[in-house]
């Protein structure tokens, strides 16, 4: 049953980030991999520089660079039982329906996973939302009210991008579609930019602020209500943990400063099983994400404050 099964691993690989088209916007690091573990070169400290010297031989020092390391990570969808596998081979419609809801929730998964890895910590790296009190855009599980995002929340996105040196072209935020519909187009400055059809949709761009191209999908990422906060885990479907306090976050970055790695694409297949009476059928898809930078340059969170 090879054709079978490269056609099958052929949807995979063709249609699991059509949805999730941010990944592919970091470093592609997939012919990076070492196994199961990607490495990526630290440069260490900037050499000291001194004007008008007076005093030879000039300490010599030395260069220290460390190894960032990032896993592969295995990502599989239940085995699908298929009764009927001859009229799945003819109809190339059903056979996409059958399999599309596997690579869509996979590469949901691998997607939030994805925001999960990219997403920074610690002050340096956060904007805390500062507008009115809205109870629109919520975290799932999430009460109460929250402050809604501002214009002046995306320009200090900005300045810490301009402070880490971050290159201009190319800029990306990655926004929850509750925030983007509920906070960021009731601002009446911004409501032009959706009215006068600014949007990119081929590349996921839906319009461009601040020097940030916007891309939008329904989560993102999602943090708690500490004064410093930490981004909540996710579960093997990349779904955050839910409490009443969570607060959703938007995830700005350059691509230069976020990587993936696609690894191999493979397809299980059991074909006439006799105790299901049918065929089973399962993938697999190797994929990992990382941060580039152990100082987390590059990334920043506007993170909604209650």
């Amino acid at each position: 049953m090879a054709l079978e099964t490269e056609v099958w691993s052929g949807d995979i690989e063709e249609n699991l980030f059509a949805n999730n088209s941010f990944v592919q916007k970091g470093v592609d690091h997939s012919g990076w991999i070492n196994h199961k573990t990607v490495h990526i070169p630290q440069a260490g400290a900037n050499p000291v520089v001194k004007k008008d010297r007076a005093t030879l031989p000039a300490t010599i020092g030395q260069r220290t660079d460390t190894d960032l390391t990032y896993n592969m990570g295995q990502y599989t969808t239940n085995p699908l039982l298929i009764t009927d596998l001859e009229d799945l081979q003819i109809s190339y419609s059903k056979r996409q329906s059958v399999w599309r809801q596997h690579i869509d929730t996979l590469g949901d998964a691998i997607g939030n996973h994805t925001a999960f890895n990219w997403s920074p910590s610690g002050d340096a790296r956060i904007v805390r939302t500062s507008g009115s009190a809205s109870a629109l855009s919520l975290a799932p599980g999430a009460t109460g009210t929250r402050l809604a995002l501002v214009l002046a929340n995306i320009t200090a996105a900005r300045a810490v991008l301009d402070y880490d040196n971050v290159p201009a072209e190319g800029r990306i935020m990655l926004i929850p579609s509750d925030i983007y519909n509920n906070d960021l187009l009731n601002i009446a400055d911004t409501v032009r930019f959706d009215a006068m059809g600014q949007s990119n949709l081929p590349t996921g761009v839906v319009a461009r602020l601040f020097g940030f191209d916007i891309m939008i999908r329904p989560s993102v990422s999602v943090y708690d209500n500490q004064a410093t906060p930490v981004i909540k885990p996710v579960a093997d479907d990349g779904v955050a943990t839910e409490a009443t306090d969570n607060n959703m976050a938007i995830l700005c970055f350059h691509p230069n400063f976020v990587a993936q790695a696609v690894g191999s694409t493979k397809i299980f297949f059991n074909e006439d099983a006799p105790e299901y009476y049918g065929s089973i059928l399962s993938g697999e898809q190797m994929f990992g994400a990382a941060k580039l930078r152990t100082d987390q340059k590059g990334i920043v969170a506007i993170i909604q404050a209650a």
